[in-house]
């Protein structure tokens, strides 16, 4: 008999014991279905851009909750009451549908953030470099001007396509752009520069000139060739590009300048190559990699003048006397002067 009766026990026990662990388990899975449950319900994703750090997750969330964008604002709510209403790290995060909710209540609290895309491409002017900044990153103008000219440096900069995070600091901003410069500028691209008695700064300041006097990839490193001639012999470049710069940097509103005239050229300017010797104190713009692969590339050739080719729109006639280069000068201002071009 009191054998009987502890098996009766023991199967009770047993019951007991898989009936508790049966609603364990079953509120085990819904609690886990809970605050796996999607925060944000939309088709497309929803950046969040948060720069106030004060802001609590709750607050951030706020608009997100008035437009039903919540799926289950209470528990949402809930869930955060229970974590201490956390404040949220300045960043960018993105939200979508496989977002659960205490997965975003640790992106916003920890700050593991979603990186964006900074595109820098060739062709930009310090202004259009320091106003891109601005408008991303929402850095005041001036401190992205001076992270630009004083903290970095305007030839340090390789255009690419970067991804970074939105609450970078001018200063983290910086540093991971110099890791970029560091990584372009390999043994192998130093010693060429060497080789052609140019530092890595020097070659990015050539190479802006080349960059604006020829679009042409078949043509860059013989320009680039005829300017470190220049440079070997003593010669000032006369480079047209500096001189336009220079004149733009001093009168804005020119306007566009089809032809390069004495006013141009005779402007005393730093950058005015037709006044000044070597090289400019600077880049004009930043400039594209295979550039300045082009005028690394590139050696002292015997070539000295070059005009624009009017034969061949965009390309350029090369010339080693300065009597073959008046001739061929002569040409391409005769062909501005039927095409009505005086400017």
């Amino acid at each position: 008999m009191g054998g009987m009766r502890r098996s009766r026990k023991n199967a009770r026990f047993i019951r007991w014991a898989i009936l508790a662990a049966g609603v364990f388990v079953l509120g085990l899975i819904g609690y886990t279905q809970t605050i796996n449950a999607p925060v944000y319900q939309g088709e497309e994703g929803y950046s969040l851009y948060i720069s106030d750090t004060a802001s609590s997750i709750k607050e951030v969330f706020q608009p997100l909750m008035k437009e039903a964008k919540v799926p289950h604002p209470r528990l949402f709510k809930l869930l955060l009451a229970l974590k201490g209403h956390p404040k949220a790290r300045r960043g960018h995060y993105r939200l979508h549908n496989g977002v659960g909710m205490l997965q975003a209540i640790r992106m916003l609290e920890y700050g593991f953030e979603d990186p964006i895309w900074l595109r820098m491409r060739g062709y930009q002017t310090r202004e259009q470099i320091a106003q891109q900044w601005s408008d991303l990153f929402g850095y005041p103008i001036d401190s992205a001007k001076k992270a630009l000219e004083l903290e970095l440096g305007f030839e340090q900069l390789v255009p690419n396509s970067y991804q970074v995070y939105w609450s970078y600091t001018p200063k983290a901003l910086v540093e991971r752009l110099r890791r970029e410069y560091r990584v372009f500028w390999t043994e192998t691209r130093k010693a060429k520069a060497a080789r052609l008695k140019l530092s890595p700064q020097q070659v990015v300041v050539l190479a802006s000139i080349v960059q604006a006097e020829t679009k042409q990839a078949d043509e860059r490193s013989r320009v680039a060739s005829l300017y470190l001639t220049r440079l070997k012999l003593g010669k000032r470049l006369e480079a047209d590009p500096t001189a336009v710069f220079a004149y733009l940097q001093r009168y804005p509103d020119a306007g566009i300048i089809r032809r390069v005239t004495t006013k141009i050229t005779g402007m005393d300017h730093p950058y005015n190559t037709y006044r000044r010797s070597g090289l400019p104190p600077g880049a004009m713009a930043t400039v594209e990699p295979e550039v300045l692969d082009a005028v690394l590339d590139a050696a002292p050739s015997g070539e000295v003048y070059m005009c624009a080719d009017p034969k061949r729109p965009g390309y350029h006639v090369f010339a080693r006397s300065y009597a073959e280069h008046l001739r061929n000068s002569a040409r391409y201002h005769q062909s501005l002067n039927r095409r009505g071009i005086r400017r």
